[in-house]
């Protein structure tokens, strides 16, 4: 007894280490209530060109729903191509493979090409138009080395060619080549493009100005490409703002590196620490992290998180108009919302709705429809729609996270006594081990230490909570039916579902606390022992059924409660029944989807239906209760309780199988470290509620259930 206090007082000291980890956290995230909405320029250009107004007409009418800016990207050689400006370009591998090129183009060309001044993998653009070649003549000037490009005049026409390496080169896909026979003959693949027509040439003025003039900011969208960075990049896209005096709110990078990435970032910092401007981080399309940005990363630390996460609406979300048999564009509404309040986004890059993959939705009260709803359900989360606030850089001290993993330590001790007799001598000898090696860790790889900690506290909990729950099931096999009343067994067994999940809820809270650093809030670093962590409890929990009720063991069930040889050997010598191995079949088919659900990488994913249940129960609360605790999980484990009344064994192990999927949903929750602590503890609260209710429901179908089959074996006259 001696023993257990001391590992009670050290769980329950470094629960209040973690409750003032926690409050400073939930502070924290509930100072960051305002979000922002951008809109994308290119997108809406198109959907303009669609509707009865033009593009201006369609800024000033956003701008009235809270919108504060446009996102513009810079202009490049692809954006010309695209927008059919008067200029053609091409690779010098491709011309080169006709006969007859050098009677066709320019006299300069075919000289620098004889000389070998020019290869196959540079870039040749050409234009007529003196607006164009001002443009783009000043757009390189002003922005990259003049060993890179060549700008030349040949009577009437401008060229410019772009030095090119096999680096920049982009392909067509390797296709194959077959005979007559259709035998394979050979793979080719043919030289295409260059990366370096998406190189960034300055802002539009007449996009800038367009954009002003609705009242909206420019929020420019500056590209990097490091093999063509410079100091002189970065002070040529700075410049470039001060002429058309903007000042961004975020800068949020395209393509794939920061501006001045990797030598050059530091004129970037200095200006945009003079300005107040936030670093952008796209959340990536599987709403994991951000997409891969060089140097994005380095960027947010030096300027000391401040940061905000941006949600680009992807082209799959733009067609979820009229989904899932909505009138509108509902279902867009509900990314949006999960977005901000569940995962930290601050910034919304927005995009029109689609009808499918070219037809735009031009109607603008649709759009107006949609942001009345959305701030409405942001106002119930006290957020709204304005310039986008930046949580507090928060940090957890080294010597707070070591406290709390002596708790995580106390409680895994106590777990290792549910499995195994311990000497008082041995659990001494192992809580000074852990106690040592948690400071150890903390004091020599502190990332490392938090990972170990983390992932420790959300096996650790849930499996202790499956041990409180075998203790309790083998206390009622033990007493059998001692029929009180159903009333009283209602009252009992959700006062047992509660202390489970609050066994869990000890555990999530430390994973939150030890893992609420801001590069955490802000998915710059992840938890990636969630799947681990879901399996490992269920394992245990298998081993902790064994310990109280044994397998085929001879003796009583209740004379043990730690896992004995006998059931071991028992397990392993006895007889495979087909039975067992379609229990078995189904059971990993099960394991699997459960796994391969979590997270959004998989294929699969909820159905339909599930989805328009799932958006119902947003709509409705404060946070979505998980589907999978309140009607299956929670209830699970309620009927476990009952049948262990019932003396029917098996029954309690299949329910407690399905009851460890919702005590590792409990952790698994607050995992997702995105999102606000606040929301993860209602969230399982209305978990808790709902599937006290479900539950209920499920026990009298039972009570019933048995009953009437008494009846019907003659049994009800006996009673």
């Amino acid at each position: 007894m001696k023993k257990k206090y001391i590992l009670l007082f050290i769980l329950i000291f470094s629960l209040l280490i973690v409750s003032i980890t926690a409050m400073k956290r939930i502070h924290i995230e509930s100072n960051n209530k305002t979000v922002d909405v951008i809109l994308d320029y290119k997108e809406f250009e198109k959907m303009a060109k669609q509707s009865d107004e033009d593009l201006e007409w369609w800024f000033r009418k956003f701008k009235t729903l809270g919108v504060s800016g446009v996102g513009l990207n810079e202009e490049s050689f692809e954006s010309m191509i695209e927008e059919n400006k008067p200029i053609k370009v091409e690779m010098i591998g491709s011309i080169i493979k006709d006969m007859n090129w050098k009677k066709e183009y320019p006299k300069a060309i075919v000289e620098l090409f004889e000389k070998e001044k020019i290869d196959s993998y540079d870039v040749l653009a050409r234009t007529k138009s003196k607006e164009l070649y001002e443009f783009i003549k000043n757009g390189l000037e002003s922005r990259y080395d003049k060993s890179k490009f060549k700008i030349m005049e040949e009577k009437d026409e401008y060229l410019f060619i772009l030095d090119g390496t096999a680096e920049d080169a982009l392909y067509t896909q390797i296709e194959k080549v077959f005979d007559v026979k259709n035998k394979g003959f050979k793979e080719v693949s043919k030289l295409y493009s260059s990366k370096l027509i998406r190189l960034g040439l300055g802002l539009d003025e007449k996009k800038v100005n367009l954009i002003k003039k609705s009242g909206l900011k420019v929020v420019p969208r500056p590209y990097n490409y490091s093999s063509w960075s410079s100091k002189k990049l970065v002070e040529g896209t700075i410049n470039d703002y001060k002429k058309f005096h903007i000042i961004p709110p975020y800068m949020i990078f395209g393509g794939g590196e920061v501006l001045g990435y990797p030598k050059n970032v530091k004129a970037l910092e200095d200006y945009m620490k003079k300005n107040n401007i936030k670093v952008g981080m796209i959340e990536s399309g599987v709403q994991r992290e951000h997409i891969k940005q060089k140097g994005l990363y380095d960027l947010t630390r030096n300027l000391d998180y401040d940061s905000v996460r941006v949600f680009s609406v992807l082209k799959f979300i733009q067609k979820r108009f009229q989904y899932y048999n909505y009138k509108g564009a509902e279902e867009i509404e509900n990314s949006l919302n999960r977005a901000v309040t569940e995962r930290n986004i601050r910034v919304i890059y927005f995009k029109p709705f689609k009808y499918d993959d070219y037809i735009y939705v031009t109607d603008y009260k649709e759009y107006e429809k949609m942001f009345d709803r959305f701030r409405t359900r942001l106002s119930s989360h006290g957020m709204k729609i304005g310039p986008a606030s930046v949580m507090d850089a928060n940090k957890v001290r080294n010597r707070y996270k070591i406290m709390i993993g002596w708790g995580v330590v106390a409680a895994g001790i106590l777990l290792l006594e549910n499995i195994v007799r311990l000497k008082e001598k041995i659990s001494y000898i192992l809580l000074g081990i852990g106690i040592v090696g948690v400071t150890g860790i903390f004091l020599v790889k502190p990332h490392i230490g938090e990972i170990l900690l983390a992932l420790s506290a959300a096996i650790i909990f849930p499996s202790l909570s499956m041990a409180y729950f075998c203790s309790r099931c083998s206390i009622y096999y033990k007493e059998g039916i001692q029929q009180k009343s159903i009333l009283k067994d209602f009252i009992v067994v959700i006062k047992d579902l509660v202390i489970c999940s609050l066994i869990s809820l000890i555990g999530s809270f430390m994973v939150g606390s030890i893992l609420s650093d801001i590069e955490y809030l802000l998915e710059m670093s992840i938890f990636r022992g969630v799947k681990f962590s879901q399996l490992i409890p269920i394992v245990i929990f298998i081993i902790l059924y064994m310990g109280y009720f044994g397998y085929k063991r001879n003796k009583g069930i209740y004379e043990a409660k730690t896992l004995k040889w006998e059931d071991i050997k028992n397990l392993l010598f006895d007889d495979v029944k087909i039975i067992y191995v379609i229990v078995g079949a189904v059971l990993l088919v099960v394991g699997y989807i459960y796994i391969a659900r979590t997270g959004h990488e998989t294929s699969i994913q909820p159905s339909n239906l599930e989805m328009i249940f799932r958006n119902m129960l947003e709509e409705k609360f404060y946070a979505r209760p998980r589907t999978k605790e309140f009607l299956f999980a929670f209830p699970a484990l309620m009927l476990g309780f009952f049948v262990a009344k019932k003396r029917i064994k098996w029954l309690t192990f299949i329910f407690g199988l399905c009851a460890v999927i919702g005590q590792t949903s409990i952790v698994n929750t607050f995992c997702h470290l995105r999102t606000p602590m606040l929301l993860s503890i209602v969230r399982t609260g209305y978990s808790l509620i709902f599937g006290i209710l479900i539950g209920s429901i499920y026990a009298l179908l039972l009570y019933s259930s048995v009953k009437l089959l008494k009846v019907m074996r003659g049994a009800a006259h006996h009673e």
